[in-house]
């Protein structure tokens, strides 16, 4: 019975120790952990934008020409004539081969019908579109070159865009406007909570513009222009907007 008691109380010894044991591991720091945290880098972040406007000094025009025949060879053959017209009358006019590109050509056949019965005839009308681009560096010829165009023989103008040579410029201008805005409001942020802005930690950048100015017409029939008079043109006014995300740093 002795023996017995004795094993008994041993265990219940070793038992003891061991929890002491692990009691004290719990204690300690891990491995790798400091005595104190690291104290955490406070910030405020910011969003400012910046716009740059300017003079447009390049336009771009979409022309075209439209046949229809119940040939299709004659159809893009009358096409083919009217369109060497217009690129020897733009040529004339000081625009150079790289800045006249075909952007379509396309044959296309439709069936006819009967306006009065509504039945169809048996016969198909063979429609041939040709579109140009054409930059034009000098806005001064802009009304002239529609003009010359369309008496040559363009009888679409799909629109006129107008942009900005070196847009470089504008952008850098906007982008130093939108870095002041944001550090103008990180400064009253940091006024308002009585505290001193720091260096920035971090900066993103966005970019969009808006709309150029635009300039559209279905047909050029429709819209009365012919002939070699200059077409009355308006450039407008181009702007850049930039925006940046900045974080600063709080002293």
């Amino acid at each position: 019975m002795n023996r017995q008691l004795k094993l008994v109380s041993g265990f219940l010894a070793a038992v003891a120790g061991l929890s002491a044991l692990t009691g004290c591991s719990a204690a300690l720091p891990a491995a790798g952990a400091t005595a104190t945290d690291a104290t955490s880098v406070h910030t405020i972040s910011v969003s400012g934008s910046g716009t740059a406007y300017g003079q447009p000094d390049i336009a771009t025009i979409q022309i075209g020409v439209q046949t229809r025949n119940t040939d299709a060879g004659v159809s893009v053959s009358e096409n083919t004539d009217k369109m060497n017209a217009i690129t020897a009358a733009l040529k004339a006019m000081g625009i150079a081969d790289k800045d006249i590109q075909t952007t379509n050509f396309s044959v296309y056949g439709q069936q006819d019908y009967d306006p009065q019965t509504g039945q169809l005839t048996g016969t198909t009308t063979y429609f041939v579109d040709n579109t140009v681009s054409i930059v034009v560096r000098d806005l001064n010829t802009l009304g002239a070159v529609l003009g010359q165009a369309t008496d040559a023989g363009a009888n679409s103008v799909y629109g006129i865009s107008f942009g900005v040579s070196d847009s470089a410029t504008l952008e850098a201008e906007a982008r130093a406007k939108a870095m002041a805005d944001a550090k103008t409001r990180a400064e009253q942020l940091a006024s308002a909570a009585g505290v001193a802005l720091g260096e920035p930690m971090t900066i993103s950048e966005y970019s969009y513009s808006n709309p150029t100015p635009y300039l559209a017409f279905d047909r050029v029939e429709s819209a009365g222009v012919g002939g070699t008079a200059p077409v009355p043109v308006s450039s407008g006014q181009l702007q850049v907007t930039l925006q940046v995300n900045v974080t600063y740093v709080i002293k």
